[in-house]
């Protein structure tokens, strides 16, 4: 990424006189700011998204779609159109901003940049796609998945952005004519796009702010630079950026940016003053201290003065976070995997953190090592041992901590949804529904529509790279259509339900203990089925809302329907009806603590998060497919603590597998009242996860010292 401070003047067609100078009525580079809404943006249904980020070139604006499974959602700017009074010399102004399109939608391509004037965006807003005439002065709307963008409406002048490449949208604008003289261009400078746009009649020629309309589940963008500008017939001195750039060990280095036509003047920390003109560093002076103090600048042009800029600086090393470690995965015995993380946001000028990690078995036996992972990295300990874990980044001060693996675990419950016969759901309450089979692709069809439970048997051929070649079984699906391979067809889903007018906080709790289930509002999202006092709203025939049956898909799990009531239609005082009403349940398991673990195997995406094993050539297909169906098919694997809950989502998602770990007994804890240390007063001592903590500042709890636990009252 680069900053972009361009000649004003020169991009359009400006009457420039004697005097004349380039103020900015809006500036917003995210330098001055530590959040989006102190930049003055928001994203009304996913305000997570947004964030504030930087890199060796300054700070921008985030917005990250992918952080979460949603729906297109949108977020904006308004700077309103009070900047324009009295401010326009001869009715023109110029807009610009930068653009960077991270990552490409992966469904429904709506992605979308509007410059909007006189609507104002509401949660979820595109004005584009549900009014041609809308208001707005341009705009760039995604039409499919090889981003190609549609420019003001118009799907025969396109637009293809490159994938983490940076473009500045230019837009002049003349009030009195109506017109708006665009330019996309790269990061040369070298136009890619150019036009003209007539702005219809009804529509106001002022900008009001930018929304952006995230296509749905993975789009990500950034923005930055945005202003907007008059040419005036008076001096201007606009205020210079100062924008943290470097860091290394105590040194510090900064960008500080200002528009042509103007003189930068500068006092660093350590007393020097400096005087730069545009010509002299292209806009951008770059500054390097050592010394702590504060740096003060300001631009001349003319008569004419900009405010002082004051930046503290502090010239100290700065330490990393630590790592954390959480356990993602448990096995009967001492065996785990762990999740490395560390986040930057913290880190001035979030610098790429790198993980090392070593781990060095009890007794001796080969350690396990690895550097240069990034966060999230995972590593399996096979057995007891101590897991020496470093954060490191070029220029700053690497943080090192451990974790002790030295905790025995045994399965307590295991409650295989998977496996569950229609027999014995029968004998729990359920009862059969029709079964499955559909070849539509919608809604719950998918499961069987889309072919996803399938496994693969090797040809005994290699393609062109020389790799193996598999012949993939479908399990379930349409019984309707056959396949060569299995010319009989595919085998229906069988599903049962437990009826909500049967489900109560006695069975919730007793029908797959120590699972227990949903019932009533417990955990459901949304609530738009109770009233003011959390009472669930029922229908004319007095069926509540706000829980759901419970089902189950023989050979593959739990999963409900996210509809309510038995007959699953609900309407309560005229309520606009949708076939979906709820999108969360939240289950969990009794009697657990904190030092028990939960691990969850589900099966997403309608089949598409199960496990698809590979069988060698010569197997016989229905000798692997009752293999298959004998395996645990969850692929999508959660870890939580004992007293966490976990949620399941709708239609898509089965939850097929819950086991429950504890920790073995373990002989020889010695109580210790006053929390003193009576051993080796070096030893380090760990609490209960296995993580170092502070022999200092111990608060009441077991903890382990020299392998042996103690606890602090």
């Amino acid at each position: 990424m680069r900053k972009f401070y361009l000649l004003f003047a020169t991009l359009f067609a400006f009457s420039v006189v004697a005097n004349a100078g380039v103020r900015n009525l809006y500036k917003q580079d995210f330098e001055s700011v530590t959040t989006p809404a102190e930049a003055g943006w928001t994203s009304p249904n996913h305000p997570a998204a947004l964030s504030i980020q930087s890199d060796e070139f300054g700070s921008f604006l985030c917005f990250d779609h992918s952080a979460a499974s949603q729906n297109s959602r949108n977020a904006y700017t308004i700077w309103g159109k009070d900047i324009y009074t009295d401010a326009l010399v001869d009715g023109t102004y110029h807009l610009q901003f930068d653009w960077s399109y991270q990552v490409n939608a992966s469904n429904q391509y709506q992605t979308e940049i509007m410059v909007f004037t006189d609507d104002k965006p509401a949660a979820n807003n595109s004005v584009l796609y549900t009014n041609e005439n809308a208001h707005y002065i341009f705009a760039l709307s995604q039409l499919d998945a090889d981003m190609n963008f549609a420019i003001n409406g118009d799907n025969t002048n396109i637009f293809v952005p490159e994938l983490g490449g940076w473009y500045i949208i230019s837009l002049d604008v003349d009030v009195n004519t109506r017109t708006v003289e665009w330019t996309i261009m790269d990061i040369t400078e070298t136009p890619v796009a150019t036009g003209i746009r007539t702005l219809p009649e009804g529509t106001e020629p002022y900008a009001q702010g930018i929304n952006y309309q995230s296509g749905r589940y993975t789009s990500k963008s950034y923005f930055d630079n945005i202003m907007v500008q008059v040419v005036t017939d008076y001096d201007v001195a606009n205020p210079p950026t100062v924008a943290l750039v470097g860091i290394n060990g105590v040194e510090r280095t900064y960008n500080i940016s200002f528009q042509d036509g103007e003189t930068l003047h500068l006092k660093g920390t350590e007393g020097s003053e400096i005087e730069a003109s545009y010509n002299s560093c292209g806009g951008t002076y770059v500054y390097t201290t050592t010394t702590s103090g504060t740096i003060q600048a300001w631009t001349t042009s003319g008569e004419a003065t900009s405010e002082v800029i004051s930046t503290e600086v502090e010239c100290v090393p700065i330490s990393l976070p630590a790592a954390t470690a959480s356990i993602v995965a448990v096995e009967a015995g001492y065996a785990k995997t762990y999740a490395l993380t560390v986040s930057n946001a913290d880190v001035p000028t979030q610098p790429q953190i790198f993980i090392e990690y070593s781990f060095v078995p009890e007794g001796g036996g080969a350690a396990i090592t690895a550097d240069e992972q990034i966060s999230g990295v995972r590593v399996a300990l096979p057995s007891k041992g101590t897991l020496t874990v470093t954060t490191k980044a070029v220029g700053f001060t690497p943080t090192t901590m451990t974790v002790v693996n030295n905790r025995e675990f045994a399965v307590d419950k295991d409650i295989d949804f998977q496996h569950f016969t229609g027999a014995e759901l029968i004998a729990k309450g359920f009862e059969q529904m029709e079964e499955l089979n559909s070849a539509t692709t919608s809604g719950e069809n998918n499961w069987t529509a889309r072919l996803r439970m399938n496994f693969q048997i090797a040809t005994g051929e290699v393609d062109d790279d020389g790799n193996p070649t598999y012949t993939t079984y479908p399990v379930y699906g349409p019984t309707e259509t056959g396949d060569p391979a299995t010319p009989t067809g595919y085998e229906a889903i069988q599903r049962y339900r437990f009826l909500q007018s049967k489900l109560n906080e006695e069975t919730a709790h007793s029908l797959f203990a120590p699972v227990y289930t949903w019932y009533g509002s417990t955990g459901v999202s949304p609530k738009a089925f109770f009233d003011a006092d959390g009472n669930p709203l029922v229908d004319d025939s007095g069926n509540p809302g706000g829980t759901t049956n419970l089902q189950i898909k023989e050979g593959i799990g739990m999963v409900f329907s996210g509809q309510v009531n038995d007959a699953e239609n609900y309407n309560p005082n005229n309520l606009s009806y949708s076939p979906i009403l709820i999108n969360y349940v939240t289950l969990g398991v009794d009697g657990l603590t904190d030092n028990d673990f939960i691990v969850v195997s589900k099966i997403d995406n309608y089949g598409g998060g199960s496990i698809h094993p590979q069988f060698p050539a010569g197997t016989d297909p229905e000798a692997a497919k009752a293999e298959y169906k004998a395996m645990n098919l969850g692929g999508v694997i959660e870890v939580y603590k004992g007293t966490e809950t976990f949620q399941l989502y709708r239609v898509d998602t089965a939850l097929s597998r819950v086991q429950t770990f504890k920790e073995k007994e373990t002989e020889g804890i010695e109580e210790i009242n006053t929390g003193l240390i009576v051993s080796d007063h070096n030893a380090p001592i760990y609490n209960i996860s296995g993580v170092q903590v502070n022999p200092n500042s111990l608060r009441p709890g077991v903890y382990i010292k020299q392998g042996k636990k103690f606890i602090v009252r």
